[in-house]
This record gives structure tokens, C-alpha cells and sequence, in this order.
């Protein structure tokens, strides 16, 4: 599961989200930043980075439980 956190500390505004539509247009709505942290079913969350307007927003995330081999978790 992935959350779309949405802040702008100047107006005080901070909000999540769960779909890339809604974040992106609370970010055009009232000019924040979004930031994008990927949760799995054990709680783990790993942060994947920073809500690009235009463009792609697929990121790779390089050195976590989930990416690397032989591991019991």
C-alpha cells in the first residue's frame, strides 16, 4: 500500500491520501509539496520519495527488506 502525504507548513496544511489523483490535486489546490512512503503487511514503511506533478512518479527502492534475497521476514 502506498500513502500520499500532502504539506504545505506555511498555510499549516497536512493531509494523506491513498490515490495519486487526489494527492496531486490537493498539492495544485494548495501549493505543497507531496511526498510518497510505500507501507507492507508486516508495518514496514520505507519513503519512495518526493510527488512530481508532471512527469513519473515510479520509483525504485534500492536496499529494503522487500528487495533483498534470502531474508526471513
Amino acid at each position: 500500500m502506498r500513502v500520499y502525504s500532502v504539506v504545505n507548513p506555511i498555510i499549516g496544511y497536512a493531509e494523506d491520501f491513498y490515490t495519486m489523483k487526489q494527492a496531486k490535486a490537493a498539492m495544485r489546490k494548495y501549493d505543497a509539496d507531496g511526498f510518497i512512503t510505500k507501507i507492507y503487511s508486516n508495518g514496514d514503511s520505507v519513503p519512495c520519495g518526493e510527488i512530481k506533478l508532471k512527469g513519473n512518479n515510479k520509483c525504485f527502492i534500492g536496499n529494503s527488506p522487500k528487495t533483498m534475497k534470502n531474508r526471513n521476514y
